[in-house]
């Protein structure tokens, strides 16, 4: 399945809009021609294999690195043309493996998530103690909210810094596994989580290597191969066995349809090479 092109209607499209964008090292291509939009209100799946460009896609969306070609609009405006600090409020940011090193409280953490609210020297206000509250609540970690951040296992950890990306308010979001390391239970209410947002009109592009968390919480999915966009649309269509067969050289099973599918990838899929079947049984 070929991406959907990027709208080019004169009306602003709402939203985090990726037009065919590309980043070179050298001689190689890291991203080559990603076109994807982000709207309020979709869970959007960010999905490949490891190095296919994923986490340098998700910087260049938040303004920490810069393509070598295309654009990224916001609000259908040029997003390099939109001061820092409008774009730090409209979009929250959570990096592979997020972690703090300061021997600090989960609450004195998430309060880092107001930054972008505060003048240099202003005192926090009732209003962003009441948002690091609410935002502590929703990820199940206000009863670490005392505990030293470097205390915290893994997945205390990654539910704190969530709760960080939150606790700004962002209208749209863009993370980066946040699921890895945590337990069922956590996975799923992460995934629950980002689905109410978008209830209440919030916008999530998130990386997931688990393609049946994909399938049944994601409005649309975009899979990267090699940098490229090698399938987009809802998971029930983008993630077929061809599309998965050639992104992650695996075979998958499927057992129902839909928002119930159950992917899961059951062999190692045998190269033209003869190699890469150790999988098989």
């Amino acid at each position: 399945m070929i991406s959907a092109p990027v709208s080019t209607s004169s009306t602003p499209s709402p939203g985090l809009g990726a037009r065919d964008i590309s980043l070179h090292a050298g001689d190689r291509a890291l991203l080559d021609g990603v076109s994807l939009t982000l709207r309020p209100g979709e869970v959007v799946g960010l999905l490949g294999p490891n190095g296919s460009g994923k986490s340098t896609l998700l910087r260049i969306l938040a303004r920490l690195a810069a393509p070598s070609s295309g654009s990224v609009t916001l609000d259908g405006q040029p997003i390099d043309g939109i001061d820092r600090r409008v774009t730090a409020r409209a979009i929250g940011y959570l990096p592979q493996s997020a972690r703090s090193e300061w021997p600090i409280s989960a609450r004195e953490t998430v309060m880092l998530g107001r930054t972008p609210f505060l003048s240099p020297l202003a005192r926090t206000t009732e209003a962003d103690r009441a948002a690091v509250d609410a935002a502590l609540t929703v990820t199940d970690t206000l009863h670490l909210a005392d505990r030293a951040v470097t205390t915290l296992s893994g997945g205390e950890r990654m539910r704190v810094m969530l709760a960080r990306v939150l606790a700004g308010e962002p209208s749209l979001l863009l993370l980066d596994e946040p699921v890895t390391g945590l337990d069922p239970r956590h996975q799923l209410e992460a995934m629950i989580l980002l689905d109410r947002l978008a209830g209440d009109g919030r916008g999530t592009l998130v990386v997931l290597h688990d393609l049946t968390l994909a399938a049944r919480f994601c409005h649309r999915v975009y899979v990267l191969h090699e940098g490229r966009v090698v399938a987009e649309g809802p998971p029930a269509e983008a993630l077929d066995a061809e599309t998965i067969g050639a992104a992650f050289e695996v075979e998958a099973r499927r057992i129902g349809d839909g928002d119930d599918a159950l992917i899961i990838p059951w062999a190692i899929q045998a190269r033209s090479d003869g190699g890469g079947d150790a999988g098989r049984r």
